[in-house]
C-alpha cells in the first residue's frame, strides 16, 4: 500500500497543534488574524450598494471564503477602474485583495477555520443544546406548576361553593354580605318548617313525663319549652312572654335589622371621640334661706295633665301589638333556642340510659316497674330506639350547619363579617391561584417560543460546522497530493 492511500486522521482538538507542528501555520497566527479583522472592519465601510453585498453585511461573518466572494463582486462592480495593464486601481478592490493575500500567507485561513471548528464543536453547539434541554426542563416544571395552581384554584373554589351550599346562598354576586343578610329573612320560615314535625316528639315527651312522675312524684314540670311547642306551636315570642295572643304582628325583617346593627357597630368603631356629652346643666340654685319665709309661692298641680300621662303610659304598657323581635317566632329567641336544645339533649341522654338499663338488667327492671304506668311497661327497647332515632333526626335538622350559622349571624353581626371574610378569602385565593396559573402559562408559551427558535439555530451551526470541516479536509488534502483527510470528533459528535 502506498503512502498516498493511507488516510490522514486528525482529531478536532489536536487540529491546530497538528497544523503548527507540520509547519502549515505559525504559532503566532492569532496576531495575523487580529490584523486581518481590523482591516476587514475598515474595508466594509466602503462597499457598493447592491443586494448581495448587503446580505453579506447583515450576516456579519467574514472569513477567507467570504472575502473571496466580496472580491468577485468587486471585479464586476469596479470593472471600469482597470488600467491599461488590466489591474484594478480602485482602493476598495486593492484593500480586499490585500486582505486575501494576508489570509493566504502562512495559511492563516486554515488556522482560522480550525479555530472556528473547535469553537463550534466544543462550545457553541453544545451550549445551545444545553440551553435547549434547560428550556425543555423548565417547560415541564412550568406545566406541573400550572396544573398545581389550577388544582389549588379549583379546590379553593370548591371549598367556597361548599360553604355557600351549606349556607344556602348562591355566592355568585359580588356582594356576598348582602346574600348572607338576605338569608337571615329565611330563618323564621325554615324554623317553622322544622317545628311542623315536632308532633313526632309527642310520644317521647309523654314517656319521659310519665317516667319522671313515677320515679319522682314531687318532681317539677319537665321540658317546658317542648311542652309549649307541642300545645301551641312556634308562636310569637310576644305570646309566650305575655301569655296572650297579640291583636296584630308588625312585619319584622330580621336580615335588615342585623345589617343595620352591623353598620352601626362599624360606624361606632370608626369614631375616635369617645367623650360623653352630658349637655349644659347651668341651673341656678337658690336656697330657701335666700327667700322671705313669709312669701313662699304656692305650687299648683295640673291633675288633668297627670291623668293624661297616666293614661298614655297605661296604653303603652297594655299594647297588644307584637313588634320588633317580639314579633318573631319563639325559637328565634336566643335563650329559648338554647333551652330547647338542652331539652333535646336531655331527652337523648335519658333514652340512651333507659336503653342501656333495659338491655342489661331486664329482669330487675321488670320487678321494679311492676306498678309502673302502662306506657312504661309496654314500651320495649326497640320502641325506645325508634323514639331515640326520631329525636336525633329532629335535633340534627334543627342543628344543621346552615341553621346554626344563621343563628350565629342573628346573635352577632361580627359573625357575619367573619363569615364574609372567610368566604371572600376562599374566593380571593382561588382567583390568585388562577392568576398565577395564567402568568405561568404565558411564561410557558415564551419558553416554547424560545425553544422553537433554538432548533433552527442549532441546525444552522451544524451545517456551518459541516461546511468548515469539509473545507479544512479539502485544503489539507491538496497539500498532501489529494490524500484522504478525516477530521475525527468534529461534526460527527453533534
Amino acid at each position: 500500500m502506498n503512502d498516498s492511500d493511507i488516510p490522514i486522521d486528525i482529531h478536532t482538538n489536536k487540529l491546530l497543534d497538528w497544523l503548527i507542528s507540520r509547519r502549515h501555520c505559525q504559532k503566532d497566527y492569532q496576531k495575523s488574524l487580529d490584523l486581518i479583522r481590523s482591516k476587514i472592519k475598515l474595508a466594509i465601510v466602503d462597499m457598493p450598494q447592491i443586494d448581495e453585498v448587503e446580505d453579506l453585511l447583515r450576516k456579519n461573518v467574514f472569513d477567507y471564503y467570504v472575502c473571496q466572494r466580496v472580491l468577485d463582486i468587486l471585479k464586476k462592480t469596479d470593472r471600469s477602474s482597470k488600467n491599461i495593464f488590466g489591474q484594478y486601481t480602485s482602493k476598495r478592490f486593492q484593500d480586499w485583495q490585500e486582505i486575501l493575500k494576508l489570509y493566504e500567507k502562512d495559511n492563516i485561513y486554515l488556522a482560522e477555520d480550525g479555530q472556528q471548528l473547535i469553537r463550534l464543536v466544543n462550545y457553541e453547539v453544545p451550549s445551545l443544546k444545553r440551553l435547549q434541554s434547560k428550556y425543555e426542563q423548565q417547560i415541564e416544571e412550568m406545566e406541573r406548576s400550572i396544573l398545581t395552581q389550577q388544582k389549588q384554584s379549583k379546590n379553593f373554589l370548591n371549598e367556597y361553593n361548599a360553604n355557600c351550599k351549606k349556607l344556602r346562598i348562591e355566592g355568585e354576586s359580588d356582594d356576598i354580605r348582602k346574600e348572607l343578610f338576605d338569608q337571615l329573612d329565611q330563618l323564621p320560615k325554615r324554623i317553622d318548617e322544622i317545628v311542623k314535625k315536632i308532633s313526632g316528639l309527642k310520644p317521647v315527651f309523654d314517656y319521659y313525663q310519665t317516667f319522671l312522675q313515677f320515679i319522682l312524684p314531687s318532681s317539677i314540670e319537665c321540658l317546658p319549652i317542648l311542652r309549649y311547642l307541642l300545645v301551641n306551636g312556634n308562636t310569637s315570642f310576644f305570646e309566650f312572654k305575655h301569655r296572650r295572643k297579640p291583636d296584630s304582628i308588625e312585619e319584622f325583617h330580621l336580615g335588615a335589622f342585623i345589617q343595620q346593627q352591623s353598620c352601626q357597630k362599624n360606624a361606632d368603631d370608626i369614631l375616635d371621640d369617645d367623650q360623653i356629652d352630658f349637655g349644659d346643666f347651668s341651673i341656678e340654685c337658690q336656697t330657701i334661706g335666700e327667700k322671705d319665709p313669709n312669701k313662699i309661692e304656692s305650687i299648683e298641680i295640673d291633675w288633668n295633665n297627670c291623668a293624661e300621662s297616666t293614661m298614655k303610659s297605661s296604653i303603652e304598657t297594655e299594647s297588644n301589638v307584637a313588634r320588633g323581635e317580639e314579633a318573631l317566632g319563639l325559637l328565634l329567641n336566643t335563650e329559648i333556642h338554647n333551652r330547647f336544645l338542652n331539652e333535646l339533649i336531655e331527652i337523648e341522654h335519658f333514652l340512651l340510659s333507659r336503653i342501656a338499663e333495659m338491655g342489661s338488667y331486664y329482669a330487675i327492671e321488670s320487678f321494679l316497674f311492676e306498678s309502673a304506668p302502662t306506657i312504661i311497661q309496654m314500651t320495649t327497647v326497640d320502641d325506645l330506639e325508634k323514639i331515640l332515632s326520631t329525636v336525633k333526626e329532629f335535633r340534627s335538622e334543627f342543628e344543621s350547619p346552615s341553621i346554626k350559622a344563621l343563628y350565629y349571624m342573628k346573635n352577632s353581626p361580627k359573625y357575619v363579617e367573619n363569615l364574609y371574610h372567610k368566604l371572600n378569602h376562599f374566593k380571593e385565593l382561588s382567583k390568585k391561584a388562577l392568576k398565577k396559573a395564567n402568568d405561568l402559562e404565558r411564561k410557558r408559551l415564551n419558553l416554547i417560543q424560545n425553544h422553537s427558535d433554538i432548533g433552527p439555530q442549532i441546525e444552522n451551526l451544524i451545517d456551518r460546522t459541516k461546511s468548515i470541516q469539509k473545507r479544512i479536509e479539502e485544503a489539507i488534502s491538496k497539500k498532501y497530493n489529494n490524500r484522504i483527510v478525516n477530521i475525527m470528533g468534529g461534526v460527527q459528535v453533534l
